[in-house]
């Protein structure tokens, strides 16, 4: 008979996850009882379950490392060896319900461990709420204040803080509400993850708050220990083809990894052993108290090879928003912005201004209209490739519609690649659109806009077709016989992220953007009108870069972003975010001949 007052086996969170963790097919693809043998990089973060000296921990960590899975595996240590109430907070509702359902509740079900803490009335036992029979666990969106700030915990989980509810003029932010529970309790535990986004965003501040430890690990050919980083990642030069596009399985075949110090390839199957013989060294010497915090590339995923990566590299930077994805969500580093870039004056190519380009496969117009001192419009006539380079053929003030109509019909351009900004004289815009067939384009704050396809949900830089009706309340309805169509087509484009791109292709970080020799001091003068600066929230603690005017008029940007978003409509450039495997549902009508009312 065992002695039942003998202590307890002090098991490490390691020992104790892979004695007791089993991960189902329904919640992993690599099914089976729990290892750390890939991944031994998560064995001291998994300690930090354990460690009453660690009261915040911080993983800044890429795709597909096992930064949830690790997660989940401190979770239920806690549940099983050292129970208190906690909880676990997601960027939205919908995102923690289904977490709860689909990845911890199979976990709990199917390790004995766990399973026999779960309560016997199944009401006790719900998506959101929890109550086993030692400690409470609650599943909570970040978008809920009054749910964060109704629960006192002892262990806290805030899962991909950098997309959670901003603070509000009412509200504190959601991270600061649910860190305000755990005061009650003196040996609390806060785990913060994400995917960076930028500099200032909120997990990259609080990495650098604390100790900043990055996993070293030996060169298998001359034992140095290094941080693996991007820059050492090679191929084989000759899988670019003389037009430019890579042999994508030349790459993926190709790549190593090279040793900064003695020059030696790396390949993937060293990988696995250079991992197991890496440590965590802490890089900041006055970290705040009691904080670690961890940063981890997906350079060291053992599911991904250093061939993935170099292709899912080539095809993410042939858009600003994909090469940031890529920065953020695999090399786990904040995207960085130079707010001073934007004001260097743009270079003039081999032409003039008027001169038609004649290789162009697409030509668009862009008006931005404006009311102030008078009517008048500022407008651009940019031609395109499908490759994406462009030339900018005239640019200028206008003062009538028949103005900016006849302009169209001596450029040659299509009536559907006259794209009108309808912010401003926003009915009479759309009668002019009406009447001669244009398309509205309005600015917007928002990032990205959600596309429903039959099969997913894609975010693009430009909302879903919509109609804006000239007549609509005005009872004017003897005017529409002069129109040639009832309605006309509105889009609606993201201001921050076409920006951005804007701004890349200005300083030649993708595509071919040009200008002409004698293109006049006035569009350098808009063009370089905005620049970004650091904005901070006292609310929420979080400081980003917003795009800041620094010159009244910035009428002829405005005209180079709408004619961008044009650009992307017609084809002729990548769509940020964009399924390959979906069509560009708005981008297809406009490259129909007509467009119909849906």
């Amino acid at each position: 008979m065992d002695n039942i007052w003998s202590p307890r086996q002090a098991l490490s969170v390691q020992q104790w996850a892979e004695a007791n963790l089993y991960l189902s097919e329904r919640v992993s693809s690599s099914a089976g009882a729990y290892s750390t043998l890939l991944t031994p990089y998560v064995r001291e973060p998994l300690e930090n379950f354990k460690d009453d000296h660690t009261r915040t921990m911080v993983l800044c960590w890429g795709a597909q490392t096992a930064k949830t899975t690790t997660i989940l595996a401190g979770l239920a240590y806690r549940l099983d060896v050292n129970p208190v109430p906690a909880m676990w907070v997601m960027p939205n509702e919908n995102l923690a319900r289904s977490f709860s359902e689909y990845r911890w509740q199979p976990m709990v079900s199917d390790c004995p461990a766990l399973a026999k803490h779960k309560p016997a009335n199944a009401d006790k036992f719900k998506i959101m709420e929890q109550h086993f029979d030692r400690m409470s666990l609650w599943f909570f969106g970040s978008n809920s204040p009054a749910n964060l700030a109704s629960r006192s915990v002892g262990l806290l989980i805030c899962d991909e803080t950098d997309k959670f509810a901003e603070a509000s003029s009412r509200e504190a932010g959601a991270i600061q509400l649910a860190e305000a529970r755990t005061r009650t309790y003196p040996l609390s535990l806060t785990i913060q993850t994400s995917t960076p986004t930028t500099e200032f965003g909120y997990i990259w501040q609080a990495f650098l708050r604390g100790d900043q430890r990055y996993y070293h690990v030996p060169c298998p050919h001359c034992n140095e220990f290094q941080v693996l980083t991007w820059p050492n990642v090679k191929w084989d030069k000759e899988a670019k083809g003389e037009d430019g596009t890579w042999d994508n399985e030349r790459v993926r075949a190709t790549a190593y990894y090279e040793c900064p110090k003695c020059k030696g390839r790396i390949t993937d199957g060293q990988k696995t052993k250079m991992l197991r013989l890496g440590k965590w060294k802490p890089a900041n010497p006055n970290p705040e108290p009691n904080v670690k915090s961890y940063s981890l590339s997906g350079i060291y995923s053992p599911w991904e090879t250093f061939g993935k990566l170099a292709v899912k590299f080539l095809n993410d930077k042939k858009s600003l928003v994909g090469l940031q994805d890529f920065v953020n969500s695999v090399l786990a580093q904040p995207w960085v912005e130079n707010p001073e870039e934007s004001t260097d004056k743009v270079e003039g190519s081999g032409y003039r201004m008027g001169e038609v380009w004649a290789e162009a496969d697409r030509r668009i117009i862009s008006a931005d209209i404006q009311e102030a001192k008078g009517f008048h419009m500022w407008v651009v006539v940019r031609a395109w490739k499908l490759d994406g380079t462009s030339r900018l053929e005239w640019c200028g003030r206008l003062e009538t519609w028949d103005a900016l109509r006849v302009m169209q019909l001596d450029w040659k351009v299509d009536d559907k690649m006259v794209f009108v900004d309808s912010g401003d004289q926003t009915r009479d815009v759309y009668y002019q659109a009406c009447k001669f067939g244009w398309t509205c384009l309005l600015g917007s704050d928002s990032h990205l806009f959600a596309h429903v396809t039959p099969t997913s949900r894609i975010n693009r830089p430009y909302s879903a077709l919509q109609w804006g009706d000239p007549l609509s309340g005005t009872g004017r309805v003897a005017q529409a016989e002069g129109l040639s169509k009832k309605r006309c087509p509105v889009i609606r484009w993201s201001n921050p992220t076409i920006k951005d791109i804007l701004t890349a292709l200005k300083n030649k970080r993708m595509g071919s953007w040009l200008i002409p020799l004698d293109t006049p001091e006035e569009w350098h003068k808009h063009i370089n009108s905005e620049i970004k600066k650091p904005k901070y929230n006292p609310i929420s603690g979080r400081t980003k870069l917003v795009w800041h005017r620094i010159h009244k008029d910035n009428h002829l940007r405005d005209c180079e972003c709408m004619n961008l978003v044009g650009a992307m409509l017609l084809g002729c450039m990548p769509v940020p975010n964009e399924d390959s495997s979906e069509m560009k549902q708005v981008g297809d009508e406009y490259k129909s001949q007509e467009l119909t009312e849906a």
